[in-house]
């Protein structure tokens, strides 16, 4: 029987051991599950979907606004949360704590942290929701693991690039929008629509915002989903989830033609990145233009030119592939 080492990991494992940084802390991730223990999940039908398992989508989390649930958000690093500024406009962030790692909002001894501080974007709109993105710095890192994962983020804007999307959240459970939010994670499979179609929906649409909906009446986001993430696989590689939108408005939920409306990720990489140096947090973002995600872990130290060279040379998915490692990636301290 042929062994790992007659095959190209055989090449690749004396380079990685000279590597020192590849030794340091476990890694986790972006966008990829973590192995856990198999759960069936409780079918319950709300606005077109059904109850979700947080390890499925374990990048969720909930902000609570003195002790109740806010608004969703989602985890892109140990120190920050992405969501909506609409969900902002009225708060004091003393009275935000973050819930990670549960997908009932009844659980007790929950993991929760405080937040430090609320980005929300200077141009923001609340008139039209335009620029409909807000950061959340925690006051200490929260720890990662397999239901607490960072979402990847990407530059591609073709929604033909994309599958299998998703709008998770703790939605009401009617399309009757006094109906409280539900308390169990819930997610609904919607389309990604046309900048076209979507403007001549909504005269309001701007280049910042992009819809997705489904061809049947009653599967959309509502409220309790504000700020929750909209993520999708690529068409090339359907083990990795990247956010495209943020739960932003619509009309009404569940519309049949009247898809929902999300801030549209792309176009904030760039002030993502700002925002969080500024606050000497920075994003490890890194530019994404093919099938993988460049994915993260912690270095110890910084890659000296040799280990970078060597890394050009020898991709991190060829490590990867090699020693069936799902977290390997690079993120400097």
């Amino acid at each position: 029987m042929r062994g790992w080492r007659d095959g190209p990991a055989g090449l690749l494992l004396p380079i990685a051991l000279l590597l020192p940084w590849v030794h340091s802390s476990p890694a986790i991730a972006c966008g990829r599950r973590m192995r856990a223990p198999p759960g069936k999940p409780n079918i319950s039908r709300i606005i077109g979907g059904e109850t979700a398992i947080i390890t499925d989508f374990p990048w969720q989390v909930s902000i609570f606004n003195l002790g109740k649930h806010l608004c969703g958000g989602t985890i892109l690093s140990e120190w920050w949360i992405l969501s909506a500024s609409h969900c902002f406009e009225r708060v004091s962030s003393s009275n935000l704590t973050i819930v990670l790692g549960i997908d009932d909002l009844r659980t007790k001894d929950v993991m929760k942290v405080k937040v430090d501080k609320i980005i929300t974007h200077k141009h923001f709109d609340a008139w039209i929701l335009d620029n409909d993105i807000a950061l959340v710095l925690v006051r200490s890192p929260m720890s990662l693991g397999v239901n607490r994962i960072p979402i990847c983020l990407s530059e591609v804007t073709d929604i033909q690039s994309w599958s299998s999307c998703w709008v998770i959240g703790w939605s009401s459970n009617q399309t009757n929008s006094t109906q409280l939010a539900s308390s169990k994670l819930q997610k609904v499979q919607l389309e990604l629509v046309s900048w076209d179609i979507c403007y001549d929906i909504f005269p309001l649409f701007t280049k910042n915002m992009l819809c997705a909906g489904h061809p049947e009446e009653g599967k959309d986001a509502c409220q309790g989903d504000s700020g929750g993430p909209l993520v999708c696989h690529k068409k090339n590689n359907s083990t990795v989830w990247y956010q495209l939108g943020i739960v932003s408005w619509g009309v009404s939920c569940g519309i049949k033609g009247m898809p929902g409306v999300y801030t549209k990720v792309a176009n904030y990489l760039t002030w993502i990145r700002k925002m969080t140096a500024r606050m000497g947090r920075p994003y490890p973002y890194q530019p994404d233009s093919g099938p993988a995600p460049y994915m993260l872990v912690r270095l110890e130290e910084t890659p000296s030119p040799l280990d970078t060279a060597l890394f050009e040379l020898f991709p991190l998915a060829s490590l990867e592939s090699a020693f069936s490692l799902d977290t390997v990636g690079i993120l400097v301290n």
